[in-house]
This record gives C-alpha cells, structure tokens and sequence, in this order.
C-alpha cells in the first residue's frame, strides 16, 4: 500500500513539473509576439551612429531599447550582447525573439558588427528579422546575398533570466 501511494504522489508530481514547462514556454511564447509587435511600430524609424531612442537607432541600440521594454537590461554594443543569455546552437532551432549577430561591413572580419531581433524562422535555418539598418529600422531575410555570409551566432534572451 505504500509503495503504490509513493507511485501516485511521485505521477503527480511529474505531471506538475510537465505543465510548469509547458506553461513558462507559452509565456516565453507570448513575450516575444509582444516584443515582436513593440519592435514592428518603429519600422522606418531612420539609422544614428549611437542612437539609442525612437529619433534615430543603431543597430545595437536598437535591440536594447526594444528589449529594456520587455523588461530586460541589456549592454550596449552588438558585441557585448552576444554574450548575455543562452546559445542557440544552430539557426534551426531559432525562435521569434532571438537575437541573432553579424560581422559588420566587412564581410572578412571575424567581429560581430550587428545585431538584430528574429521576426519569423523556419525549420530551414532560414529566417527574417528586424534590425536598424543603415537606411532605418527594417525586416530583411537572411538569406540575403548580405547577410548570409556575414551570421556568426545566435543567442536567447526571452526565457533565459532577466
């Protein structure tokens, strides 16, 4: 009679854990169609060296300020944010929300340069996202004769600790 009360306390508490997961992934779900919508409203928003406000974004400004609503701090340079949170370890496990870094202009470089919010990935790899370009905050594909070659990572923020 014990041993069969420990089998019912113990399903009980694994079906718990299963809905505890299934419940803060809906929540990260959730999170990152807000943030997504949030980042939408400032398309057009033009390109500053330095900005950090709806007057004019970069690219790492941008993501900052869009994350900050969210509730997240992070640092401030493309660079930098590719250290904060988990590592997506190939872009066919990309989410919308995720960050997802580049080298800058020079295509050679093995600096990460840019930075920008995934919009809608496919089980491809393939995937678009938004980021203050040069001419202004936009959306582009990455597969893009500019992009592609320039990825370097990926990383998670929504569901990681704040």
């Amino acid at each position: 009679m014990k041993k069969f009360i420990y089998i019912i306390f113990f399903s009980i508490l694994l079906t718990g854990c299963g809905t505890i997961n299934q419940t803060a992934q809906k929540k990260s779900e959730e999170d990152a169609k807000e943030l997504i919508r949030f980042a939408k409203q400032y398309i057009g928003t033009p390109y500053m060296t330095g900005g950090t406000t709806p007057k004019g974004f970069d690219c790492s400004g941008y993501v900052q300020f869009v994350y900050k609503e969210m509730g997240y701090s992070l640092p401030r340079t493309a660079r930098a944010q590719s250290t904060v949170g988990s590592k997506v370890r190939s872009k066919e496990k990309l989410q919308p929300g995720d960050l997802v870094f580049f080298k800058g202009r020079n295509a050679q470089s093995k600096e990460i340069g840019h930075v920008g919010i995934v919009t809608n990935p496919n089980k491809k790899g393939e995937f678009e996202f938004i980021h203050a370009a040069s001419t202004g905050v936009r959306i582009d594909k990455s597969e893009s004769s500019y992009y592609k070659p320039r990825y370097v990572t990926a990383r998670r923020i929504i569901g990681s600790p704040k």
